[in-house]
């Protein structure tokens, strides 16, 4: 018994004594390639930094991901944005969106990441900007509908919950039942 807590001490004096090579580490600056596969779905572990340029409307974004040379078309991955019809509900989310995150660095969160299917460069993604979601703030104010089938599925519960509280307090859209 003595002898594997030693060999096992051994071994993790072995790992903790190998030099950590600069810009490998936590938090470091990492070199992006600049190819329209970066944000993809292989590669759930990254969530790039962006900058939003443009509020197209409540639910898509023209974004500068960090290290790309072109601009993004990003959806809000999980929900609907509000028709111009249903105005001015439709106003107030892209009043939101441009208060809230224009100009501002947000971190892309994928759940599939699939680009839609006529190439135009649309990619769904979670949109964070300091520890707050937009998709789910969008939902819980009742200026976004949830897609109950849509692939990206990591949050469906959630949002599903938040639309429930935005339509018991009768919050945006919910407000004309």
């Amino acid at each position: 018994m003595f002898q594997r807590i030693a060999l096992g001490s051994a071994a993790l004096g072995l790992l903790l004594a190998i030099p950590v090579l600069p810009g490998h580490g936590f938090g470091e600056p990492r070199v992006v390639p600049d190819t329209r596969f970066y944000f993809d779905n292989h590669r759930f572990d990254r969530y790039p930094d962006a900058v939003v340029v443009r509020v197209v409307n409540g639910d898509t974004l023209v974004v500068q991901i960090e290290g790309e040379q072109k601009m993004r078309l990003i959806q809000l991955a999980g929900i609907e944005g509000l028709s111009p019809e249903e105005n001015p509900y439709y106003q107030q989310a892209i009043e939101l969106m441009r208060e809230r995150i224009l100009y501002r660095t947000v971190k892309l969160e994928g759940d599939k990441l699939l680009r839609n299917v006529d190439a135009t460069g649309l990619v769904e993604a979670y949109v964070w900007l300091e520890g707050h979601q937009m998709n789910a703030m969008l939902v819980r104010n009742g200026l976004a509908r949830i897609i109950p089938y849509s692939h990206n599925i990591k949050y469906d519960s959630y949002y599903g919950g938040l639309q429930e509280k935005a339509q018991q307090e009768r919050l945006g859209i919910w407000s004309r039942l």
